[in-house]
């Protein structure tokens, strides 16, 4: 392989903190386990949206534990450009992070999977509880997420429920208003594939509620104005259409006490 003279080979993120992490081990007397040694750390977001060829290349082997230097099969391979050995020591941990409501999960390389162990986070209500508390008229964001959580698994599966982090960062009714309006509210879309009955089965039938309250409101088309000297059988007269009905910050700062407490 040719290397142009004008391009500089550095070391890449994987390759500077295993150095880091090998001379840990190694004045650490270079312990086998490498529990003994400072633990480093390399998080990688969202791993099965990446390139795994590209990501790790030749290096996808040394990942795993009995390849790790100091180990029964421990290697090194011969980096194509430096032409230096590389390993990686048992002292380094390698996080991947996903999201397995992502359909890309299914296409994970068969390789990757072996070398990793996969462990499941589901939404922690009880943390939820412990950060936010109870907030203005009452509101249990820890109880509100569980209850419409149950409801998409209900209608859809368990991979699809929503996070906690959603909602750790709410302090008052106007970040909650943000929150659903600006992420929650768009999820339920996708999920759902803007099939608003379902999404409003998970508000709890917020259609059926004083629309000056609910999240979602029906909305009414009168036909005839629509579709002027057409037969009102051709039509669904049962279809039901909402639109969203979250105030705006500027309106509810206008709200009076008076209003807020009805």
């Amino acid at each position: 392989m040719i290397t142009p003279s004008n391009i500089e080979i550095r070391p890449g993120i994987l390759k500077s903190i295993a150095g880091r992490a090998t001379e840990a081990w190694e004045a650490a007397g270079s312990p086998i386990d490498g529990k003994q040694a400072p633990s480093y750390i390399l998080i990688i977001d969202e791993i099965n949206r990446g390139d795994i060829s590209r990501i790790f290349g030749e290096l996808i082997t040394i990942i795993e534990e009995d390849k790790r230097l100091g180990q029964r099969c421990g290697i090194t391979v011969t980096l194509p450009y430096s032409k230096d050995q590389f390993g990686l020591p048992p002292n380094l941990y390698i996080i991947g992070t996903m999201n397995t409501a992502d359909r890309s999960i299914a296409l994970i390389d068969i390789a990757l999977r072996r070398r990793f162990e996969f462990k499941e986070f589901m939404p922690d209500y009880v943390e939820l509880k412990k950060q936010t508390g109870t907030l203005e008229y009452d509101i249990d964001l820890s109880e509100m997420l569980e209850t419409m959580n149950n409801r998409i698994e209900f209608l859809y599966d368990r991979d699809h429920t929503l996070g906690h982090s959603y909602f750790l960062k709410v302090k008052d009714l106007k970040g909650l208003i943000e929150v659903f309006r600006d992420k929650i509210m768009p999820l339920l879309q996708e999920y759902f594939f803007d099939d608003w009955s379902k999404i409003d089965k998970v508000l709890g039938m917020q259609s059926e509620l004083d629309p000056r309250n609910s999240i979602l409101v029906e909305k009414r088309l009168d036909i005839k104005k629509l579709f002027p000297g057409k037969n009102d059988s051709e039509f669904d007269n049962d279809k039901r259409l909402y639109q969203v009905n979250l105030p705006s910050f500027e309106d509810l700062s206008k709200l009076s006490d008076k209003d807020k407490e009805k």
